[in-house]
């Protein structure tokens, strides 16, 4: 008798089938997004010919502003992924697939965290690595520069250390964004469940109300912390780390309860 609630046999095909109907409605636009590289380069060098008649490619700033805008557009593309469960036609048929609700949650987790950004990262700095390769305007690569900025400010950490304190890490750093991405890639995606209109309208909605509320309440007690007890530059050094440590822990938590409503979501999904 196979549990009812995780088999990896029964997962194993459904996550196959879930990849094909990614890549069959989804993995092109990841494509697409990852692939804007090349899109900026050709307009910057089209734009650079007919103004200037000279053959200029886009500079880093240029290519890593486009590398971030692209990767926020992925982000909100997450609220499309899945948001088809709320059709009452579509929804309907995926409710009824053979497999458990935590197959096809974990199934989904997989797809928004780990595939969908893998294509876009791997198209785009595969196209930026590659443009860089052929035209010698463009300069350095974003992902052989990004090592050795990383490089450079761990040098700066380790030399910044004999003043602190306390010892700073850039695996600290490295924790807030990765949790800050699984909690803002979770968070379109649960907005895409949860609304059937206006999807990212709404997101941004609640984004507008949860940001106000944030700077209300940094207004009244945030400032007046500050004011009282950053007497000197110790005393600023342990909020800023502590600082630093409570949105990591809050981003994590906040990943985590999203996950969590993502599965409450899809078991309590009717139509």
């Amino acid at each position: 008798m196979k549990n009812e609630v995780f088999n990896g046999s029964r997962f194993w095909t459904y996550f196959k089938y879930d990849l094909t109907q990614m890549w069959r409605y989804h993995m092109r636009a990841a494509l697409g997004i990852g692939l804007s590289g090349l899109i900026v380069y050709v307009v910057a060098v089209a734009f650079g010919l007919i103004i200037n008649h000279t053959w200029a490619a886009p500079s880093f700033i240029a290519r890593v502003a486009t590398f971030f805008t692209a990767f926020a557009i992925l982000e909100l593309y997450q609220t499309r992924t899945y948001g088809y469960l709320t059709d009452k036609q579509k929804g309907s048929a995926w409710l009824m697939i053979p497999a458990s609700t935590l197959e096809k949650w974990l199934s989904m987790m997989v797809m928004t965290l780990i595939v969908i950004p893998l294509v876009f990262l791997v198209s785009f700095f595969a196209v930026d690595s590659l443009l860089c390769l052929i035209d010698p305007t463009c300069g350095g690569a974003i992902l052989g520069k990004t090592s050795e900025l990383i490089s450079a400010f761990q040098a700066k950490l380790g030399e910044a250390n004999a003043f602190y304190e306390t010892a700073w890490s850039i695996r600290m750093f490295i924790g807030i964004c990765i949790a800050s991405y699984c909690a803002n890639f979770l968070f379109f995606l649960l907005c895409g469940l949860c609304f059937k209109r206006y999807k990212i309208l709404a997101a941004f909605a609640i984004i507008f109300v949860l940001s106000l509320l944030f700077s209300i309440f940094f207004g009244f007690f945030g400032m007046g912390y500050m004011e009282q007890n950053f007497t000197d530059f110790a005393d600023a050094e342990a909020f800023l780390r502590g600082y630093l440590r409570w949105t990591t822990i809050s981003s994590w938590i906040m990943a985590i309860g999203l996950g969590g409503g993502i599965y409450y979501r899809i078991k309590t999904l009717k139509h």
